[in-house]
């Protein structure tokens, strides 16, 4: 059986964006800190666009953030450091394990904005 998403094409994936990883981390970073700083300046009379830009910007930084980790932790796989033995095993769980959870995590914030967006209207 071939599975879509292995930590081996995640690790193929995460190298081919490696340059990007601290520039991702530096935007998520950046991002949060506009958020906050936006967060302070709504009241209640502020236009819903406003809100509605604060929250982007809010889960654009977790989507940065959730990209950036992904690269990190892909970006090389310990399994094929230790080639044999109950290590090898070990190491290939827990990126199973990685791999399952990225799957999950990747489109989160983008849907769960989306989700937002079809409440709200």
């Amino acid at each position: 059986m071939r599975y879509l998403f292995t930590p081996t094409y995640f690790n193929h994936v995460a190298l081919f964006f490696i340059e990007q990883r601290w520039r991702l981390l530096i935007w998520s970073a950046f991002a949060f800190l506009l958020f906050l700083f936006l967060e302070r300046q709504i009241e209640d009379s502020t236009p819903n666009i406003l809100i509605w830009l604060a929250l982007l910007i809010l889960f654009s930084a977790l989507q940065a953030l959730i990209l950036s980790s992904f690269i990190f932790f892909f970006q090389s796989l310990t399994s094929i450091k230790a080639q044999r033995g109950v290590l090898y095993r070990f190491y290939c769980v827990i990126e199973w394990c990685e791999a399952v959870i990225f799957t999950l995590l990747l489109p989160f914030p983008t849907l769960v904005f989306l989700y937002a967006i079809y409440i709200k209207s």
